[in-house]
């Protein structure tokens, strides 16, 4: 059995979507605590679902970060460049994920499930193309010379 997960653990597609699982987790928590949680004098000045979807978003990334860079693409090389490119990527499906749960929780009072894990799925394969092919590869990066 254990012969089969390590088999099955040896693509850095499969490890990214283990570490997928424990950001849905690690997120899903921050998310919900933060909904339940959040303080009434920030929700006075700051829309409840994207704040949540916020805070939610960056325990998941620090959490992405550390593992994908040892675990998933095994990466070598500066951990600050490869942060900085990381933030990058993330930051990108940041916007886009906070844009979404505004639009359609705030604005339009949709529930919030319903629309945070499908944009997390999105935002996981967005994340898996950027980490793969920017932030961790490995060789010369597109653009710079040696």
């Amino acid at each position: 059995m254990l012969r089969v997960l390590r088999a099955g653990c040896a693509h850095p597609a499969t490890r990214f979507a283990l570490v997928g699982v424990s950001n849905f987790f690690v997120s899903f928590a921050v998310f919900y605590l933060s909904l339940r949680y959040l303080p009434d004098a920030v929700r006075r000045h700051v829309p409840a679902a994207a704040a949540a979807n916020l805070l939610a978003y960056l325990a998941g990334m620090v959490n992405s970060f550390l593992l994908n860079r040892s675990w998933t693409f095994k990466a070598s090389g500066n951990p600050l460049a490869q942060a900085a490119r990381f933030v990058a990527v993330n930051l990108s499906s940041l916007a886009l994920s906070t844009f979404v749960m505004y639009r359609f929780v705030d604005v339009r009072g949709y529930p919030e499930l319903a629309v945070w894990i499908p944009t997390t799925l999105v935002v996981m394969t967005l994340n898996y193309l950027g980490c793969k092919h920017w932030a961790f590869a490995s060789g010369t990066l597109p653009g710079k010379t040696t």
